[in-house]
């Protein structure tokens, strides 16, 4: 699906450049989708490899969908200001001897973000992007007699590159890819518990690609 994904990305920018040119203006947008992400979370990875008669061992990098919405305002020509929300889900289950232990890492991803535009020429646009959140994660855990949930937020920085291809006057494709480095504090249930009795952490770094619709008004 990753793969894609990617190349359905390559595939819409490089039809929107090949396009004829036209002049428009910058308007106020919505955008929404799904798109795939991997990524490196090592402290939970390290929890779910040292699962009680664990029969494999997962990588450190693991594929995740996420579900995404934006809204975004041209500030000027060059410039753009947006607010994303991304709904992040992996499953991380491993095969033990005792029965499968299941790890489900969800979180939500909301992000402020600055777009530089690199190309605007009525029919697609193409920005570039970087911005700063405050992510908060939730992984639950079931494993023969263990039922429990932990929860972390932190901060986030995002770098991203967006393109627009155009369907009609107002409707465009949105595609785009990112990285992500995630700064977020160490996981507890409700009673401020540890998976461990140790620290770990939602630190996490990795890429993205999205697919979607992006609405433009006026």
């Amino acid at each position: 699906m990753r793969e894609h994904l990617l190349t359905v990305a390559a595939f819409g920018l490089v039809l929107g450049a090949t396009l004829p040119l036209q002049a428009q203006t910058l308007r106020p947008a919505f955008a929404a989708g799904m798109g795939v992400i991997y990524r490196s979370v090592p402290d939970v990875i390290t929890v779910v490899n040292s699962t009680p008669g664990a029969l494999e061992r997962l990588p450190q990098f693991s594929a995740g969908v996420e579900f995404f919405a934006a809204a975004s305002y041209p500030l000027d020509a060059s410039w753009v200001l947006k607010v994303d929300y991304g709904y992040q889900i992996t499953s991380l289950n491993i095969a033990s001897v005792l029965e499968t232990a299941q790890f489900t890492l969800t979180q939500h991803c909301p992000t402020l973000v600055i777009q530089y535009v690199l190309s605007n020429q009525g029919v697609f646009n193409v920005k570039a992007g970087a911005g700063m959140g405050y992510h908060f994660g939730h992984l639950a855990k079931k494993f023969f007699y263990i039922d429990n949930s932990f929860s972390a937020q932190g901060p986030a920085f995002l770098a991203e590159l967006e393109g627009n291809t155009a369907f009609g006057d107002h409707l465009f494709a949105c595609l785009g890819v990112s990285a992500v480095w995630s700064l977020i504090g160490s996981l507890k249930d409700a009673a401020g518990l540890t998976s461990t009795g140790e620290a770990v952490t939602l630190n996490s770094h990795g890429v993205g690609a999205r697919l979607g619709f992006t609405y433009y008004l006026n």
